[in-house]
């Protein structure tokens, strides 16, 4: 079984951070809180709302927060869909323990179709579609259009479609992938994200001119929780002390 280290170097789990009846109630909390947010800062529309989330480098915790807010998601009773496009260092499917194989870049080579990519009900009614075979071309294939026709089948599909992709700063898989998203949302995490970094991702995110839903941080310290939610839309603080001095810095210079 692979497992990875937490902050203290402690072996856990690969799913030990996947929200599930005995994860605490301030986390709980806190991604409900991030979901509230998320859905006023989405704009209406009569298709499902494709929400990317990347992050500004690797070992930030996107892939754990795009699980837990799909689950989030889904527990309102919404149809809801998880899509693995990392394509590069793909991890979905271990903390959902399911097979990666026959996934999205399968179909978008046409190996599969893409109703045979859709695991259903992989945890508390969460569609999910893995990674597949791990392409040599993934930028390409996340460019094509033949991705952009999946997006918006299943958007006529599904109310809400998360999308983990890459860290932004590291390759451009998500910003190829973003003309088709409603918005993205941009994790972070508490000691290890530094200012220049994050400045870095903002701005390839406004050059792409997608709308950006806010921030997630984890690993917040402040009142127990682990995680924490920024809307950029309101300039305040949800508990989130970090994001709150960054803008405030920001709006200095």
């Amino acid at each position: 079984n692979i497992k990875s280290k937490n902050n203290k170097g402690i072996q856990k789990p690969d799913d030990y951070y996947i929200i599930n009846s005995n994860t605490k109630f301030n986390t709980l909390e806190s991604y409900k809180t991030a979901r509230t947010n998320i859905m006023f800062s989405l704009p209406k529309s009569d298709k499902g709302k494709v929400v990317l989330i990347t992050s500004s480098e690797p070992g930030e915790g996107k892939t754990t927060t795009s699980i837990n807010l799909s689950l989030t998601f889904a527990q309102t009773g919404a149809k809801v869909l998880l899509i693995d496009c990392d394509l590069r260092k793909p991890r979905v499917h271990r903390y959902l323990k399911i097979e990666k194989s026959n996934g999205i870049s399968n179909v978008l080579c046409g190996f599969i179709k893409l109703e045979d990519a859709i695991r259903h009900n992989v945890r508390d009614g969460l569609d999910c579609i893995p990674v597949g075979e791990i392409p040599p071309n993934p930028t390409e294939l996340l460019a094509s259009k033949e991705m952009s026709g999946i997006l918006e089948k299943l958007s006529g599909e599904y109310d809400y479609i998360f999308i983990d992709t890459p860290p932004i700063t590291t390759v451009t898989d998500a910003m190829v992938i973003a003309p088709s998203a409603t918005g993205v949302l941009l994790v972070v995490k508490q000691n290890q994200s530094t200012y220049d970094m994050i400045d870095a991702a903002v701005e390839i995110l406004k050059r792409s001119e997608i709308k950006i839903l806010g921030f997630i941080m984890n690993c917040s310290e402040q009142d127990a929780a682990k995680y924490k939610y920024y809307s950029r839309k309101y300039q305040y603080s949800r508990g989130y002390n970090y994001a709150y001095r960054y803008m405030e810095e920001r709006e200095q210079k």
